[in-house]
Parts: structure tokens; sequence; C-alpha cells
């Protein structure tokens, strides 16, 4: 896996979605891009969600990965990222209450705090990630429980500061794992998690499973014991909701 180093940051005033914004330009910017926004207007999340913010209260931004010629690889830098975010997290917030949420959410006290879209787009991944810093009033009804680094940690977090953690924390975490295949992140991820054995549900598509987590694949597809029939479902993608 190369070893990023995300050195040229790009600071926007006012965008519709950074990784719209990374998308339009990736051929012409550098590799270790990195694009936040102080305010974005259409940011978006998995399957065509919306992903809601605020100026001054929230991170927008994008990463640009170079020179990927697989797009399942898409999937396995989100998990990597997820890792980064919650390294990020920790320096505000007691550890113990932040967790990993498959495939690309990170729960602060079994809330939303931060969710991961990646996206492939010509040899390129664009990893975008939204964190909420402070409480705000979302301009329409967010469907899951969130919180924020101020709400879980009291303190009133810059922005900037916020930022600079977090580019940070991925470089750190690009430099940890760096002697390792992409094939390996979603173990890595796995093992980060500690979700062997929890009691879950996934809704994906019309299916919905309950049952024990087991494992991880290479891909990043979870395969869960299924409680109905004892059998070993593989799901690919859905909405997972932590039992335990």
């Amino acid at each position: 896996m190369k070893c990023e180093n995300f050195d040229n940051i790009v600071l926007l005033d006012k965008i519709d979605s950074t990784n719209n914004y990374l998308k339009k330009n990736s051929v012409l910017l550098p590799r270790g891009t990195v694009v936040f926004a102080g305010e974005q207007t259409s940011g978006k999340g998995r399957m065509s969600r919306k992903w809601f913010g605020e100026k001054d209260k929230s991170i927008a931004c994008s990463f640009l990965i170079k020179e990927i010629c697989d797009n399942v690889d898409a999937v396995r830098l989100s998990f990597l990222f997820s890792i980064a975010v919650k390294d990020t997290l920790t320096k505000y917030i007691d550890y113990k209450k932040i967790s990993l949420k498959w495939p690309n959410d990170i729960l602060v006290s079994g809330k939303k705090i931060c969710g991961i879209l990646s996206e492939y787009s010509k040899g390129c991944v664009i990893i975008g990630i939204g964190i909420n810093a402070a409480d705000f009033i979302p301009p329409q009804e967010i469907s899951q429980p969130w919180t924020s680094i101020e709400s879980e940690s009291g303190l009133k977090v810059s922005i900037a500061q916020l930022q600079k953690v977090l580019v940070e924390s991925v470089n750190a975490v690009f430099s940890r794992y760096c002697t390792n295949e992409l094939s390996d992140v979603p173990f890595i991820w796995f093992r980060e998690a500690d979700i062997i054995n929890k009691n879950v549900t996934v809704l994906s598509g019309s299916v919905i499973v309950t049952g024990e987590v087991k494992s991880i694949d290479d891909k990043g597809i979870l395969n869960i014991l299924d409680s109905k029939n004892g059998e070993i479902k593989s799901i690919t993608f859905g909405d997972i909701t932590y039992n335990d």
C-alpha cells in the first residue's frame, strides 16, 4: 500500500460538495490533496442520502488518492479513514465512548458523529468525511440519533484545529499501515471495531438479517450467522444496528 502524505490543503469558503469538487478536478490536482469547505450546500452520504452540516460547527472535507486501479479499493480505503477519524476523536472524547459502525460510520455513545463516503472516479479514490464539531439545527429531520464533539466532551472545538488534527491522524494511519496490502485493511478495521460475535440487525435492500457478526472478508463484506436458520449470510451493503 502506498504511504500517502496529505500535504496539499485546499480551503474553500462554499461549495456544493467536496467530493464533487475533487471528481471534477482530480486530473489537475496533485496526489495528497485535501479539500475543506467552510460551507457545503449539497453534502451527500451513502445510498444517495443527504449529509447536513453547518459553517463553523462541522467539518466537510474530501481526500484524493490517485493511481488506484480497482474500485474495490475505494471500500478498503474507507475503512482506513474510519480508523483515522476514530484516532482524531480520541483527542477530544473518551475512547471508550467511540465505536466503529460497519461500513463507514463513527458513533459516540451510540449516536452518529461522523459519516464517510468513498467514491471511485477516473482512477482515483475520493474519501468524503463529515464530522459534527458542535450541535446545530439541521434544515430537515435527521433519521437517526446524532451527536457532536462539543456535546460529548463539553469542549468548544476550533474548526481549524480539528482540520489539522484530522489530516495529521490520516497521515499517521497511512504511515502505520503502509507496509500492509490494501486487502489487509478490512481485517485491520475489524479488529479495531471489536465487533466479532456482536449481535446485529442489518437491513440490506429488502432483506433483514439478525444474528452474530462472525468475520469480514478482504473486500469488506460482513459475514453474519443468521439467528433464524443458522446460516452464514454475506452482507455487501446495508444499514446495521448493534443490538448489544
